[in-house]
């Protein structure tokens, strides 16, 4: 075992109590940032002794499988499987209460919790804690849960905090209203399913978006990735089909790395850029395989971006013209070299999953502006600091949300609960 593995095996031993457990295996794998900026981990899993010699790929119960930051040694996650543990001299809540549990956390981490986090208690042993700045709430959200068993023992802990900004960079006034962002708002008003136990319901509901408030436009509301990203917005257009020779190759995410790069810090593969000579091979071949799988399709499709995702690359298609409500979505995957190994229909996947056949039954009569003026009563516009991907820094929004939707047949207005779109 290098010696600095050894260092942090010992300092995990001893911070979490683990004389009676022995480690059973470990592994150094990586993880890209938000701002780009690879973190090496270390994985530990501990066993306790009652099961010596233990090789099955499950974890018995009170296994300890603890993440640690390599370089600067912070504990990122630390569970002990079937929340049940045989530390001894560990983590320990006597009181079992939220000021013992945030008096913890401040030491442990060196945060201000009281201050610059929100806590939602989940139920009597468990605490959820978000980041906020001056009471406004950060996208993506940056947490730590804790959880502690009926002994008061620490069963749970989980951070991501590593992409804090400087906060200096927080002090705009904001100045966003409803009224200011009205056009972008029935913008959002949006065609989806809504999966229902009996088949689907076609409704119009809210796209949610996180709107700037520096008035340069909207920010995606939810970041599917954080590697490199490369913009198009290019028109497929082909004039000879291709034979259909294509197939399938599992795709293998693979996130191990040596213990000379992780010490070396060589940047994750998904953070390095898209050469514009690789970005036109991937084009390239993107071409191709619509020319095989859909030889009818020509200028039917526009690649949005290409971007790099579990060491692939992504290839995202959005159909520009359908004979369906719903337009469809394709990814296509595409090794480093850009090959095309696989891809996914998303409206081919759904259409499974719900019955295609009842859209086509369905009648529109509700138009997208008809719904915008019922569904303008209940929008929300909350802000927030989201980090943007370009700029590398968090930028102040306001997130438009609406928690209704309107049956595209009947017109009634309803309220989402707990069920969610597909568009």
């Amino acid at each position: 075992m290098d010696a600095r593995i050894k260092e942090l095996v010992d300092l995990a031993k001893k911070q979490w109590g683990l004389a009676e457990y022995y480690l059973g295996r470990y592994r150094l794998f990586r993880r890209i940032m938000l701002d780009g900026e690879t973190l090496y981990l270390l994985n530990m899993e501990w066993f306790p002794n009652i099961y010596a010699d233990w090789t099955d790929e499950e974890n018995p119960e009170g296994t300890a499988s603890i993440d640690i930051n390599i370089h600067t040694m912070e504990f990122q996650s630390v569970i002990f499987v079937q929340g049940v543990t045989y530390a001894e001299n560990g983590v320990v809540f006597a009181y079992k209460d939220i000021k013992e549990v945030k008096d913890w956390l401040t030491a442990f981490t060196g945060l201000n919790i009281e201050k610059d986090f929100v806590c939602k208690q989940t139920d009597e042993r468990r605490y959820y804690f978000e980041e906020q700045w001056n009471g406004v709430p950060l996208s993506p959200s940056c947490s730590i849960n804790v959880e502690f068993n009926e002994n008061g023992e620490l069963t749970f802990y989980s951070q991501n905090i590593s992409v804090l900004t400087n906060k200096k960079e927080l002090e705009e006034e904001y100045s966003l209203s409803l009224d200011a962002i009205e056009d972008i708002a029935r913008e959002q008003v949006v065609l989806a399913n809504f999966p229902e136990e009996d088949g689907r319901k076609i409704v119009y509901g809210v796209e949610e978006t996180y709107i700037r408030n520096d008035d340069k436009g909207k920010l995606p509301f939810m970041q599917q990735h954080v590697g490199f990203q490369k913009n198009f917005n290019k028109e497929i257009k082909w004039q000879k089909t291709k034979k259909d020779c294509f197939k399938r190759k599992f795709l293998h995410w693979e996130d191990e790395v040596s213990v000379e790069d992780a010490y070396l810090k060589v940047k994750h593969p998904d953070s390095l850029p898209i050469t514009d000579e690789l970005a036109e091979k991937c084009i390239q071949e993107v071409t191709d395989f619509l020319r095989m799988k859909y030889p009818n399709d020509s200028g039917k499709w526009t690649l949005t971006y290409l971007s790099r995702e579990n060491s692939y690359l992504h290839a995202y298609l959005e159909q520009i013209t359908a004979s369906t409500l719903f337009p469809g979505k394709l990814i296509v995957f595409l090794d480093t070299d850009g090959e095309v190994v696989n891809y996914m229909n998303k409206k081919e996947l759904w259409d499974e999953i719900m019955d295609a056949k009842q859209e086509e039954t369905i009648e529109r009569k509700v138009s997208k502006e008809e719904a915008f003026d019922k569904l303008k009563p209940y929008f929300t516009l909350t802000p927030y600091y989201v980090f943007g991907r370009q700029d590398k820094k968090w930028i102040q929004c306001g997130k438009l949300d609406c928690d209704y939707f309107v049956d595209v047949e009947s017109g009634e207005i309803s309220t989402l609960d707990n069920s969610f779109f597909i568009n």
